[in-house]
Order: structure tokens, then C-alpha cells, then sequence
């Protein structure tokens, strides 16, 4: 008998880490930017382990982490918006790697670093760029009431989704692997 809770494990997991990240960033400025944010590593690093069948976990997570620690209405149109775009920086990033075959991120037990760092830039670049067209339209449909300032918007959100990026695939690269290598070798990641 095949066992449901393993099939969902990766979902659940993904699920836990971007609440998790939702909840230690603290408050989020959607029009301005966060200094760090670290959400969008969580989701780098969970599509990354688990592959694209999480998109949906971390959209829902980050569903749920706006309404929980945003008070931000979950039945929103523009909540459902931005959170559906957020997800899709990583997801872009990550498939535009593999199709240029850039996403070796192991090179036998070592791990190369220079590709975590590309794809922590380019998954921040894909998200300001997405996060400026969404924040673009919903300001011009009348939906919130603030302006945007086009340099300090992808200046603060650039530097915010390269640093939080860069701290999560860092922290899960320098900590968890190591730890998964010496405790669990045989599930240990090589590829």
C-alpha cells in the first residue's frame, strides 16, 4: 500500500520553510522593497530540492503567510497577484539554467558556488522585473493608492531578492547539506 503522506512530503516541507521565512522577514513593503527578502530564497531553495511540483505549496504558503502576518485579505485579487508572481522569478530562473545548462550545482562532493550566485542574481532579476510589472499594473488600475518610484523600486527590490536569496541558498548550502551529507549520506544531494 503506497503511502499518501510521502507523496506530499516535499509540498509539506516547502510549505513550512517559505511560512517560516515569511515569518522571521518581518513586515513587507510591496510598493517600496525589503532590505532582505528572505521568502524568495525559500522558494529558490524548494524548487531547487523538490523539483517544480512545489510551486503550488509555496504559492499557497505565501498565500497564507500574507494573510497571517500581513494582514493582507486572503480572498484578494491583488494578494493572489503578487504571491503568483512571486513564484514565478524562481521558477524562471531555475528553468532558464537548465536550459542553457548552467545548473550543475555539484561538481562531485563539492559544491559550485558561482552557479548558487548566478542563481540567486538572476532569480532576483527575474522577481524585480515581475514584481515591477505586477506593482506597475496595479497602480495604474486604480487598485492601491500609492505611486511608484521606478529607480528606488528596482534598486530596493534588486538588492532585497539577491540578499535574501543569497542567504538562504548559502545557509541551506554551508549548514544543511553538510548535514544531510554526514547524518543521511545515502540521501545526500550530488546532482
Amino acid at each position: 500500500m503506497k503511502s499518501y503522506a510521502l507523496e506530499f512530503q516535499p509540498q509539506i516541507v516547502t510549505f513550512l520553510i517559505v511560512v517560516f521565512c515569511y515569518l522571521i522577514n518581518g513586515p513587507s513593503y510591496p510598493f517600496v522593497g525589503n532590505l532582505i527578502w528572505l521568502p524568495l530564497g525559500a522558494m529558490s531553495l524548494c524548487f531547487l530540492l523538490f523539483g517544480f511540483r512545489v510551486v503550488f505549496a509555496a504559492i499557497l504558503a505565501s498565500q497564507f503567510s500574507e494573510f497571517w502576518f500581513h494582514s493582507q485579505p486572503f480572498f484578494d485579487q491583488v494578494t493572489l497577484i503578487r504571491t503568483i508572481a512571486g513564484a514565478i522569478g524562481p521558477a524562471l530562473a531555475i528553468a532558464s539554467m537548465r536550459f542553457f545548462k548552467l545548473s550543475n550545482f555539484f561538481d562531485g562532493d563539492k559544491l559550485v558556488f558561482h552557479h548558487l550566485i548566478f542563481l540567486a542574481i538572476l532569480t532576483a532579476l527575474f522577481n524585480t522585473l515581475t514584481a515591477f510589472f505586477v506593482s506597475s499594473y496595479i497602480v495604474s488600475n486604480g487598485q492601491a493608492n500609492e505611486t511608484i518610484n521606478a529607480t528606488d523600486f528596482l534598486r530596493n527590490y534588486l538588492m532585497g531578492d539577491v540578499l535574501g536569496c543569497l542567504i538562504v541558498l548559502f545557509f541551506a548550502a554551508l549548514v544543511v547539506v553538510p548535514f544531510i551529507k554526514y547524518f543521511f549520506p545515502k540521501i545526500a544531494p550530488s546532482e
